[in-house]
């Protein structure tokens, strides 16, 4: 009973220090961030302009679609287990 007791007490102190704050506003920005400069940097060429030496590629970006739900779904899962006990 006494190790149980020792085990709760050991997971309660897990919980009473937290992680600073700054930490996760710097990796959301960060996270933000990319996907913002990927969205701009991944777009085609528009074909009615006529830009010369640019042949226009026309796809649906299905990798940079994966990459953002898993990035957006891990940064969810980080912030939940900031506090896993409510």
């Amino acid at each position: 009973m006494h190790v149980f007791r020792g085990n709760c007490g050991m997971l309660f102190s897990y919980d009473w220090v937290s992680i600073p704050l700054v930490y996760t506003q710097v990796v959301t920005l960060a996270i933000y961030t990319y996907f913002l400069a990927t969205v701009m940097g991944r777009q085609y060429l528009d074909p009615l302009k006529g830009y010369p030496g640019h042949e226009v590629d026309l796809y649906i970006p299905i990798f940079t679609i994966l990459q953002f739900f898993f990035y957006m779904g891990w940064l969810k899962v980080a912030e939940q287990l900031i506090n896993p006990f409510g």
